[in-house]
């Protein structure tokens, strides 16, 4: 089985507004029904996990809802950190899943991820174990060195970005965290699951991601972004704006 585990639980600190951003209207429609419909619409998966705030529970199933998608079978509470909401979305599959079915990792606030990028991440999971979607680094790079200076050049050749849709074979992730936790290694709140993975001494394999998926709203110009684009692709397709 291919599950997407789709986090929704941030609170939407540097948002702002009454709203979690991943609920924020765009186009009259919640920026995570949007990414979940990506889901939806791919074959390859076969069922949606959300991991959202509880408060927040029957919001998710409604947008679910009123978008047609079906395959939203479970939620799963949030924690006080993505950290923690990754960790505890993993957790509450533990009864659901083999150790050879495959988790796709992808946040609900990246709306433009497309079928051949969660297709590609599942494939190279399956052949590999693993697989974190990649992007080259476009930009000048430098290394800090104080406060307001940049002490020296830092060859973007030598750095890619990594994105989700992260794809681990849920035994292995699932034994990752559980291993943590034996050892008493609480989670702080940069312990994302790659840096994990590394520091456990695993290999990230990667894989080219449409440059799209990029986007990740995190700001009001980044909800702005996203409005431009559809409304881009509906004037290109000849339909009402």
């Amino acid at each position: 089985m291919n599950v997407a585990v789709i986090l929704a639980a941030g609170r939407g600190e540097r948002y702002g507004g009454s709203l979690p951003k991943q609920f924020v209207d765009v186009l009259g429609r919640p920026v995570l029904a949007y990414t979940l419909e990506a889901f939806q619409r791919c074959p390859e998966v076969d069922a949606i996990e959300v991991v959202c705030q509880p408060e927040h529970a029957a919001r998710v199933r409604a947008i679910a809802r009123e978008s047609s998608v079906d395959k939203l079978r479970w939620i799963a509470p949030g924690g006080a950190s993505c950290p923690l909401s990754i960790c505890n979305g993993f957790y509450a599959l533990r009864e659901e899943l083999s150790d050879g079915d495959i988790v796709l990792l992808h946040m609900g606030v990246s709306p433009l991820v497309t079928r051949v990028d969660i297709a590609r991440a599942l494939r190279v999971c399956g052949d590999r174990g693993c697989c974190f979607t990649m992007h080259p680094v476009n930009v000048c790079l430098a290394r800090k060195g104080g406060a307001d200076w940049a002490g020296e050049d830092a060859p973007k050749e030598d750095f890619i970005e990594l994105n989700t849709p992260w794809a681990f074979r849920y035994g292995a992730v699932y034994g990752l965290y559980r291993s943590l936790e034996a050892r008493g290694r609480a989670l702080g709140p940069s312990d994302y699951t790659l840096g994990l993975w590394l520091a456990d001494g695993r290999r990230a394999w990667y894989a080219p991601g449409d440059p799209r998926g990029r986007l990740k709203i995190t700001t009001a110009h980044d909800r702005d972004l996203f409005e431009g684009y559809l409304l881009l692709q509906r004037s290109k397709e000849g339909r009402e704006v």
